[in-house]
């Protein structure tokens, strides 16, 4: 008999320990990466990395309105996933994920993602997480469906893309929806 072996999907927090290599990630994927995500043309260097995981590190110390953490498989890193937006007042955030052009369709996004409802509607105490996706980004929205994520409508030109608007499907999970799926 043979052995199937697991594949282990782990959230690590922001350090910029890992600047090289989420800079040579994002670098690899451009192309892909470009065309939703609106940040990655001002990504050109390793210090840009830097900068974005030392914020990122510094705002979770601090309990700012994000938590962010790297996807990483099997010790190898995947991408990124955010909880960003977060009202304390109103306990809800906005769901953000990428991965790396080779890491897609193989279920990393789907475990990171769960994980990442974990800590949002346990730790966090969050009773709301939004996805908002282009209405073009099949695999994002793909990806909110599967998980049972509620589809709310649509935000006409509600994302402005490289001098273009962009109409987007939102999303949401409640946490009392989220516990009955696990």
């Amino acid at each position: 008999m043979t052995a199937i072996a697991q594949t282990r999907i782990a959230l690590l927090p922001p350090d910029v320990i890992h600047a090289e290599r989420l800079f040579a990630l994002i670098d690899e994927s451009r192309g892909t990466l470009r065309a939703w995500l609106p940040w990655v043309d001002a990504t050109r260097s390793v210090e840009d990395s830097r900068q974005f995981l030392a914020g990122a590190a510094d705002g979770a110390r601090n309990g700012g309105a994000c938590a962010s953490w790297l996807i990483e498989r099997d010790g190898e890193l995947a991408g990124c996933i955010d909880i960003h937006g977060i009202s304390r007042l109103h306990r809800s955030g906005f769901l953000g994920y990428w991965l790396a052009d080779r890491f897609v369709g193989g279920g990393v996004m789907g475990e990171a993602v769960a994980q990442a409802l974990d800590i949002g509607f346990g730790k966090l105490a969050l009773n709301r997480i939004a996805i908002v996706a282009g209405v073009a980004n099949a695999r994002s929205r793909a990806l909110a469906e599967r998980l049972g994520f509620v589809r709310e409508g649509a935000q006409r030109e509600g994302l402005h893309l490289h001098g273009r608007y962009h109409d987007a499907c939102q999303y949401s999970m409640l946490a009392g929806e989220w516990r009955a799926r696990r």
